[in-house]
């Protein structure tokens, strides 16, 4: 059976994420940013670069190893909020300092993927952030966008990574196990 590592940032919804996989039959662990590539590479199937309430790019430092996580884990990864942020941003997407968004957020598919199969074309989403993609990197496509913001979901098929800037973890967001659900099926 596969195993999903949940990059820990200490957010409040790390242990949620790790429940949520479970509930669902699939085998997670929080893990800790310091941990070398080499072991969670050993170790793990694929990893969820979790949330938590640092920025990019002023709280790098504050990453640990998880730049490299996104960049060179082999297997596939998925950005969920301050993950998605650093995941475009180590590509060269664009942030911004944007109108905060906390709470329900209607969010527009505009391309299904993997990650967003068998959802509604309309759904609200929980947020909580300050900051979002602007741009997205060379080689990935929007696949979400909200009222106020243009990169609610990103993937990039060929290398295996993809991002939301909403939490799927929460009850609150409609669809959200379907999309921990689509993730996880790629780690098998």
């Amino acid at each position: 059976m596969a195993i999903i590592g949940v990059v820990n940032f200490g957010g409040q919804y790390n242990h949620l994420i790790k429940r949520r996989l479970e509930d669902m039959g699939f085998t997670a662990r929080l893990i800790n940013s310091i941990e070398p590539l080499n072991v969670i590479t050993r170790e793990l199937d694929c990893l969820i670069i979790s949330g938590g309430s640092w920025n990019i790019p002023g709280d790098l430092p504050r990453l640990g190893n998880a730049p490299r996580y996104v960049l060179e884990f082999p297997g596939p990864v998925l950005g969920i909020c301050l993950g998605h942020q650093l995941m475009a941003y180590e590509y060269g997407g664009v942030l911004t300092s944007s109108r905060p968004e906390f709470g329900g957020v209607r969010v527009t598919i505009d391309d299904e993927d993997t990650i967003l199969r068998n959802v509604d074309k309309e759904f609200t989403a929980w947020e909580s952030h300050n900051v979002s993609v602007e741009r997205e990197p060379a080689g990935f496509t929007v696949l979400a966008h909200s009222g106020t913001v243009r990169v609610q979901a990103m993937a990039n098929e060929r290398i295996r990574r993809y991002g939301v800037q909403f939490h799927p973890e929460v009850k609150h967001t409609q669809f959200g196990d379907v999309i921990l659900r689509n993730f996880a099926e790629l780690c098998r």
